[in-house]
């Protein structure tokens, strides 16, 4: 498992001991839960800093399965903060490298806009969401936006949108994970739980107090549901 923040992975970590494994400067938490062997790695903000998370999570671990979690910014519907989503794919928003692509966010070499997560992983992901939660409604499927920037204006989140109609949050770090997962031929999933609107009403404040507050014992709360099968 992966997450950005400390704050993210508090309640996970609380559960694991801490790892002695020699990383690039991570945060490593490694044990069993439910019976299962996990690693949960605390990676930093942005998709460099994910992947080269990813890819020594992979090389030292060799995981079934790379599971991505973390806060994220909704897309301006009424009501959203605290919407677990459950991804389905993830692009990068801010990828362009046409003309050598065809369109924006296409990676050159893998012919792709839109990196699928597993299916098995993600409809597991979903049961054990919908287990968890109180009200149904809040758990969402579908495709996260990664960038490397914090979405805090609505004319910005609204173009990203018309660019990627589908996307369903605005996040750092996803997309990352999921090339990295294609490239090693892992499979992957992801959760984010939306923190706000991805809005000039966005506050840090507000946010990094959702996220241990809440997030992060939501995110133990459905890991757990799903290592149990």
């Amino acid at each position: 498992m992966l997450a950005a923040l400390d704050i993210e992975a508090a309640t996970l970590a609380s559960n694991l001991p801490r790892s002695d494994a020699t990383s690039p400067n991570l945060s490593i938490w490694e044990g069993v839960l439910e019976s299962e062997p996990v690693v949960l790695a605390v990676t930093g903000v942005g998709k460099v800093a994910a992947a080269m998370a990813a890819q020594f999570v992979c090389d030292a671990h060799r995981p079934q399965a790379l599971i991505s979690v973390g806060l994220a910014g909704g897309i301006g519907e009424p009501g959203e903060r605290g919407r677990l989503i459950v991804a389905t794919g993830a692009v990068q928003h801010d990828f362009d490298a046409r003309p050598l692509t065809n369109k924006k966010g296409e990676v050159p070499g893998l012919g792709v806009t839109t990196l699928h997560s597993d299916h098995v992983v993600t409809e597991r992901l979903r049961i054990a969401a919908l287990t968890v939660v109180e009200r149904a409604q809040i758990v969402v499927s579908g495709m996260v936006l990664t960038g490397d920037q914090i979405v805090t204006s609505r004319d910005v989140r609204d173009r990203l949108l018309k660019d990627f109609p589908d996307g369903t949050c605005f996040d750092m770090e996803t997309a990352a994970v999921a090339q990295v997962a294609h490239q090693n031929q892992v499979p992957w999933g992801a959760l984010r739980i939306t923190s706000d609107s991805a809005d000039e009403n966005f506050n840090l404040h507000e946010v990094l107090g959702f996220g241990a507050d809440s997030a992060a014992e939501l995110f133990d709360r459905v890991i757990v549901r799903y290592l149990r099968g």
